[in-house]
């Protein structure tokens, strides 16, 4: 059965547009959005999502308390590890790389799925390198659609304002894994990374988006 996508959705008075080949996650990120901002009741009780999201808080926090001790890299090899066993980065580029992921050859899926990986990790390593009392919550744990758990946890910094982060857990099998993480103010992840990464695909395929995420992460990391 073929699925017939909108190219519109409209909440109050408010229309949401989606290019073709974005539909699908535009309509995925929004549901999701509009969960989070119902999750206030209903909420369920702490479980294996919650703590898959705060086992690497935790780990967040131990490089952090780290800070100037140890460079970029070693936070690199630290969280490497990690990240990977938190999130499932095989179906979030194959989400965010849509039909270019679905056209491409075995190869190139796996040097893009490595060069995501590579950035996924530069990026963790870079923000995460300093600490001065900062803590993690969790804040509620509740049901998102598509079989999602939905963990609203938030930062909080002395003297700065809290900042909220919702992650969107699934089970995978028998493994609980994050695939998206909204910000403050609704900004996915997944959707951020889709339209980055857009024009590179379109215009010179999978090989040439994992050259460069691969150039981007050796800059954060310094070589």
């Amino acid at each position: 059965m073929k699925l017939c996508v909108p190219k519109n959705i409209e909440f109050g008075n408010v229309v949401y547009r989606f290019p073709t080949a974005a539909r699908r996650l535009g309509i995925l990120l929004m549901v999701w959005v509009w969960a989070i901002s119902q999750s206030a009741s209903g909420q369920a009780s702490a479980g294996p999502a919650s703590e898959l999201v705060e086992k690497f808080h935790n780990v967040l926090i131990g490089v952090m308390k780290k800070g100037g001790n140890i460079s970029v890299q070693q936070r690199y090899e630290i969280l490497s590890p990690k990240v990977r066993k938190t999130f499932n980065l095989p179906f979030m580029i194959r989400i965010v790389s849509g039909a270019a992921w679905r056209s491409a050859n075995d190869n190139d899926k796996k040097a893009l799925l490595d060069a995501f990986t590579k950035m996924s990790v530069s990026t963790y390593a870079s923000r995460f390198d300093d600490y001065s009392g900062q803590k993690f919550e969790t804040l509620a744990e509740s049901q998102g659609p598509k079989k999602s758990v939905l963990v609203r946890t938030r930062i909080v910094s002395p003297g700065d304002t809290p900042v909220k982060l919702t992650y969107v857990v699934r089970k995978f099998a028998d493994k609980w894994r994050v695939i998206d993480v909204i910000l403050a103010g609704g900004i996915s992840e997944l959707a951020l990374r889709h339209s980055e990464y857009r024009a590179i695909l379109k215009k010179d395929g999978p090989l040439e988006l994992a050259a460069t995420l691969s150039k981007k992460s050796d800059q954060i990391l310094g070589k």
